[in-house]
């Protein structure tokens, strides 16, 4: 089965056993997200608002990880997750050099990849 690139996290946590669900908002990608990972993983929408993020579980959650194409995306999801959530660790993919220094405790980011 081939994975998409953009998908390689959760390739590994599922790999490693760990539940994983995965939101994207792009049917290009849903769909091959879905041939990847089966739709039982699988969910549309973005997650950027607490009432999404609520809707997808967030408050039973041991980890969120925030991995799309836009920084802002990714630490307002972290943000959410922490604050509003009380996820206990988040994860952030830094997609611009220029805005890594946002991606630190404070903004609910424990830990930040590129």
């Amino acid at each position: 089965m081939t994975r998409p690139t953009s998908s390689a996290l959760a390739a590994l946590l599922i790999d490693s056993g760990h539940t994983v669900t995965v939101y994207d908002e792009r049917p290009s990608v849903l769909a091959r997200l879905r041939d990847a990972f089966g739709a039982d993983v699988v969910r549309a929408g973005g997650l950027t608002n607490p009432g999404a993020l609520e809707a997808a579980g967030a408050r039973g959650v041991d980890v969120v990880a925030a991995t799309t194409a836009a920084d802002e995306h990714n630490l307002v999801v972290c943000c959410l997750a922490r604050y509003h959530f009380n996820v206990p660790r988040t994860v952030a993919r830094i997609v611009g050099p220029a805005t890594a220094w946002m991606y630190v405790p404070e903004m609910g980011v424990d830990i930040a990849l590129n």
